[in-house]
């Protein structure tokens, strides 16, 4: 269907290289389709002709943005929110910009100006409520955060948002609430698991952080800050084998990372396993280079195995 209409304005510019409600339908479709490229060569005409359209630019910023040339889009969506000052559309892509490139009072600005024409734009109050998370002011981020959660009960990002500023507020009860609720809608979102653990080892219920962080590596086996914090703890729970399995698992993938190769030998050391101590104390300091500890202290295993 796409493909049909596409073609049909294709002919229609054929036809007539000055049909130029056609062109800019062209390139719309072309840009929701991926072919950004193409769509992005018939905006720049459009602009050629129509230099102070500001949805022209609006759908210029759009496509550099899909790019990932964000200083371009910026410049797009600056003229052509200089040009029509008061387009919700505009100021929130702009918005969204001044976030990527860390200027947030300038996206505050704009996403208040959105939310003052239109209370119920759940995106404009997530992104604010993101910036106030950026800029350390949780309790400003949990009141637009918890006001983008009743707009969108199925806003993910918002809920994570929201549990991580609670965090940072002291209220760990809402803090878990909130992961909960994470995981509850997506069962894989690994770094609700990390943070869950994170609260727990500071309360310092291990066998709750364990858990948390097995669930962690489980759902991104490539986690190897969980990895390494998962392994210690059960390192000092004296639960030997279950860390020997997760670190020689890891290392299929990771033979060279010095920190796992530490943390395994210090395991076979546990065990009174002088072997593979030995083995793993030698090959974590040659691949030194990628410790992340205390060197010396890797230095001391070594000369007193």
């Amino acid at each position: 269907m796409v493909e049909q209409e596409t073609d049909i304005l294709r002919e229609k510019l054929e036809k007539n290289k000055e049909d130029y409600a056609s062109m800019e339908a062209l390139a719309i479709k072309l840009s929701d389709s991926g072919e950004n490229e193409e769509a992005l060569k018939l905006f720049m005409q459009l602009k050629s002709v129509f230099p102070d359209n500001p949805q022209i630019l609006y759908n210029i910023g759009i496509i550099f943005e899909k790019l990932k040339m964000n200083d371009k889009a910026l410049i797009a969506y600056e003229r052509a929110l200089s040009l029509d000052n008061n387009d919700n559309d505009i100021m929130f892509n702009l918005a969204v910009i001044y976030i990527k490139t860390n200027k947030y009072d300038k996206a505050e600005e704009l996403l208040l100006k959105v939310i003052e024409n239109d209370s119920n734009d759940e995106n404009a109050y997530f992104h604010l409520g993101e910036i106030y998370t950026r800029k350390k002011d949780f309790k400003k981020a949990i009141n637009f955060l918890t006001k983008a959660i009743s707009l969108d009960g199925n806003d993910l990002i918002a809920k994570f948002y929201l549990a991580y500023a609670y965090k940072y507020e002291n209220n760990t009860e809402q803090a878990i609430r909130w992961y909960e609720e994470v995981i509850k809608q997506n069962p894989d979102y690994s770094w609700a698991y990390f943070n869950l653990a994170s609260i727990y080892q500071e309360q310092n219920n291990e066998a709750k952080a364990i858990f948390y962080l097995e669930r962690t590596v489980h759902t991104n086996p490539n986690d190897k800050k969980a990895i390494k914090l998962l392994v210690k703890l059960l390192i000092k729970s004296q639960k030997y084998n279950e860390a020997e399995k997760i670190l020689k698992q890891s290392l299929i993938t990771h033979s060279e990372d010095a920190d796992l190769l530490y943390l395994i030998s210090m395991v076979y050391k546990d065990m009174n396993n002088k072997l593979n101590y030995t083995k793993y104390i030698k090959l974590a300091y040659e691949h030194k280079e990628t410790f992340t500890g205390d060197i010396k202290k890797l230095e001391e295993e070594l000369n007193s195995k």
